[in-house]
This record gives C-alpha cells, sequence and structure tokens, in this order.
C-alpha cells in the first residue's frame, strides 16, 4: 500500500496474546516534499479514525471485539526534526481519539541491493512480539455500519457452560460415596 492512496487501509493485524489489533499505515514517501507528506498523512489518519468508528473494524473482523486498538505508522525512510514534530501533533490527535499508537522504521535498503555496514553490537530496548494472527475480513459481514461510534463496545460474554457437566459430577460422586 502506500501513503498517496488515503481511501485504503494498509494492513490490519492481530495480536491475540496481548489482546491488541494493529492498523497499520505504511509511509514509503521521504520528506523532501514535506507539505505534501503532512498533509497525504493527516488524510491517511483521518480516514482510519473513520474507518474505525463507524464499525466497519468491527464489521469485518468481529473476534477482535473488546481488543485495545493501535494505530501503527510504519516509515520507509527517516523523519526531519520538523517531520517528527508534526508526527507528534498526529499521536496527540489519535491519543485524544482513544486510540494508542505505535511507530516504527523499516530499512529496505538491503532489499534495493544497498550495502550497509551493521554495527558489532546493539543496545536495543525489548519490543513486543509482532502480531500473532492476521484475521481475513469475514466475507459475509462485508456491509457498511450505520452505527455512530461502535468501536468502543465492550467485549461480549463468554458462552455459558453445558447444563449437564454438573448433575454428572454430582452421580460419579455419590455413586463413589456409597460404593
Amino acid at each position: 500500500m502506500s501513503l498517496r492512496d488515503v481511501d485504503a487501509i494498509d494492513y490490519i493485524g492481530v495480536n491475540i496474546l496481548f489482546r491488541r489489533v494493529y492498523v497499520g499505515l505504511f509511509d514509503e514517501l521521504d520528506w523532501r516534499d514535506e507539505r505534501e507528506h503532512q498533509d497525504l498523512l493527516t488524510k491517511k489518519i483521518d480516514r482510519y479514525i473513520r474507518y474505525i468508528r463507524s464499525g466497519k473494524l468491527l464489521l469485518n473482523y468481529p473476534k477482535v471485539r473488546g481488543y485495545e486498538i493501535v494505530v501503527e505508522y510504519v516509515s520507509h525512510h527517516p523523519m526531519t526534526a520538523s517531520a517528527l514534530e508534526f508526527w507528534k501533533s498526529r499521536e496527540r490527535v489519535l491519543n485524544d481519539a482513544g486510540y494508542k499508537v505505535h511507530i516504527r522504521g523499516v530499512d529496505v535498503r538491503h532489499a534495493l541491493g544497498i550495502n550497509v555496514d551493521k554495527p558489532e553490537h546493539v543496545n536495543a530496548e525489548p519490543v513486543e512480539p509482532p502480531a500473532l494472527e492476521v484475521l481475513d475480513p469475514d466475507p459475509l459481514t462485508q456491509q457498511l455500519a450505520d452505527v455512530a461510534d461502535i468501536s468502543y463496545l465492550p467485549p461480549l460474554a463468554p458462552e455459558t457452560r453445558r447444563p449437564h457437566a454438573l448433575p454428572v459430577l454430582r452421580r460419579l460422586a455419590m455413586r463413589h460415596a456409597t460404593g
């Protein structure tokens, strides 16, 4: 996907261990034309917020109900100082909308055949494991939602236990006690 395609959701990943759904945004553009880059990024983020709040995320991925929503920004190029300041303002918008924000960079120079010297030792902080499961949208529920904002619905109630399990155990206990 591309940052220029503002009407598309780039990817959705689900981390079932931490109960998070990642709505990802790829940014393959460099920051030479900062004004255009900022405009595209703003439009794309607004589109993501509308997608989540309209209920389309839960409609297409019903298994993520009750999961924490994280907007993940993946950049292919390093940010300038003004770009980083701009991104911090976008993070505040997303946080105010009720979503967590995660940013990471991807070094694509190896894939492009550019030779890069690796340092011998890097002190890195531990990172969260990647998404464990990516769910495809449910094709039967791909329709538009008319609800204003259903992204904050609580998780579904757990299924009840089988109604006959307890009497069977009681009968076995009674047989064991009499025998």
